[in-house]
This record gives C-alpha cells, sequence and structure tokens, in this order.
C-alpha cells in the first residue's frame, strides 16, 4: 500500500483516528480499547489488524502497542492536523495579513488569542490592542505599525516610563500623517531620550507589536482597518515576530 492509500485509511473514519491516538498512552487488550473509545469490540478487533498490517500497531501479551513507526506518523498526523485547524480559524488573520502571512508560524497556533472583527464588534481587534498594551508601564516596548491614529499614540504613551525602551518602525505614508495630523505627539515621542522611531525604505502592510515577551500581530484590509490580530507569549510567537521586527528594524534608518 503506499502513502496516499494509508492516509486515506486513517483519516476516512474518527474512530480509527481516535482509537490510533488512544494507543498511545499505553498497550490495550481490543476489549479495552474498545471501551476506552466507545466503540464495538468488532471495530476495535478490525481496525488493530489493519493498524498491525501497516506497521504502526504491534502485538505483545494480547495487548496492542504502538510501533516507534506508529508513534512518528501519530506524531505528524497530528502536527499536519494543528496546520489545518489553524489554517481554517486564522483565516481572517492571514489572508488580510500581508507580505509576512506566508510565514507566519500556523503549525503552533495554538496557545494564541484570535480576535476578529465583527458586524456587531467592528473593533474588537482595537480593543485586544488596548487590552493587551494595559496602562501600567513597560520596560520595553517594539513595533512596526501601517497606520497612525490618535488612540494608538494614547496607549503607547500610557506605557512608556522613566525606564521603558521604545522603538517603533514605520513607513513613508505612517510619518506623512503622523506629521501633517498628530504633530504635538510626534514632537513629544522625539523629545523622550528611550523613545526611537525609524523610517523603513518597505511599505508596511501589517502591525506588530512586542511588549515585554508578550507580542501582538494585526491583519490590515485593503482600507488600512484592523480586521483581526492574535496575541500570545508562545514561543513559536515571540520567536516568530522578534524575527519579523529584527529584519525590519535592520533596514530602517532612525529620523533624528
Amino acid at each position: 500500500m503506499g502513502a496516499r492509500e494509508n492516509i486515506a485509511f486513517l483519516v476516512g473514519s474518527e474512530s480509527r483516528v481516535e482509537l490510533f491516538r488512544t494507543l498511545a498512552e499505553r498497550p490495550y487488550r481490543p476489549t479495552e480499547l474498545a471501551e476506552q473509545c466507545s466503540c464495538a469490540r468488532e471495530t476495535a478487533q478490525r481496525t488493530l489488524g489493519r493498524f498491525v498490517e501497516r506497521g504502526w500497531v504491534a502485538q505483545s501479551d494480547c495487548r496492542y502497542y504502538l510501533t516507534p513507526g506508529g508513534r512518528s506518523l501519530l506524531e505528524q498526523y497530528n502536527e499536519f492536523a494543528d496546520v489545518v485547524r489553524g489554517a481554517d480559524e486564522l483565516e481572517a488573520f492571514l489572508t488580510n495579513l500581508g507580505s509576512v502571512a506566508e510565514e507566519f508560524p500556523i503549525e503552533r497556533y495554538r496557545g494564541v488569542t484570535l480576535t476578529k472583527a465583527t458586524t456587531t464588534d467592528p473593533h474588537a481587534p482595537i480593543d485586544r490592542y488596548l487590552t493587551v498594551l494595559g496602562s501600567e508601564p513597560v520596560d520595553s516596548f517594539v513595533g512596526i505599525t501601517p497606520v497612525v491614529s490618535r488612540v494608538y499614540n494614547e496607549a503607547a504613551a500610557s506605557i512608556i516610563g522613566p525606564e521603558t525602551e521604545m522603538e517603533l518602525v514605520v513607513d513613508d505614508s505612517v510619518l506623512s500623517v503622523s506629521e501633517s495630523e498628530y504633530p504635538d505627539a510626534l514632537q513629544r515621542a522625539n523629545e523622550l531620550d528611550q523613545f526611537e522611531l525609524l523610517l523603513t525604505p518597505s511599505d508596511i502592510d501589517f502591525g506588530l507589536t512586542v511588549v515585554d515577551d508578550y507580542a501582538y500581530v494585526g491583519a490590515y484590509d485593503d482600507q488600512s482597518s484592523l480586521v483581526a490580530c492574535v496575541d500570545g507569549n508562545s514561543e513559536p510567537l515571540l520567536s516568530w515576530a522578534r524575527d519579523v521586527y529584527s529584519d525590519y528594524r535592520q533596514s530602517a534608518q532612525p529620523l533624528r
């Protein structure tokens, strides 16, 4: 049997996947396995036989257990299932994430909070951003933003303390809006010794903030409206966010 046939066999029945995953816990007799998975003994026995045929399961003392190959297959299956589940749940986010969407670690999406704008709550991602930032001074704040607004300016100002180190990467469009519509806020920010504003030659089409050891990533539609975001402190998300920020920072130039 080829790989396609084996994959089709495993995923063709939810009970097979459940039986397969249950065997990862410990060896089972067919009757025990059927009781654990709430299926007929005949179903468990027949499925075990097919697992054995494929080399995924072996038998000892009337008990069945996963072989090393079976455990490897289960691990790969779980990772693939995470990718599929993550792609489905994060569709609105990924669709609008722009130039960095392909690099986003959806295979490790667990452990992050997803927030989407809805017709009844169009400002949910912005509210989530304000919640993530909080109102207490932080040690460090680094970010990339495709937009500027009074809400964002005030939120950032509320968490900057005497010891806060802050960097913000913007593109020409954001800088122009800041200079024309929020000159006072821009001047106050530039007067802070611990604040550095950097200009990147690249157009920015996503938002990213890392506050201390917590990351927030925003996805914007064609009208520059924040439509979805994810946030969390999981290592895959933090590592990805820091790498993206580092890449943009390296190509940016300080404005003072």
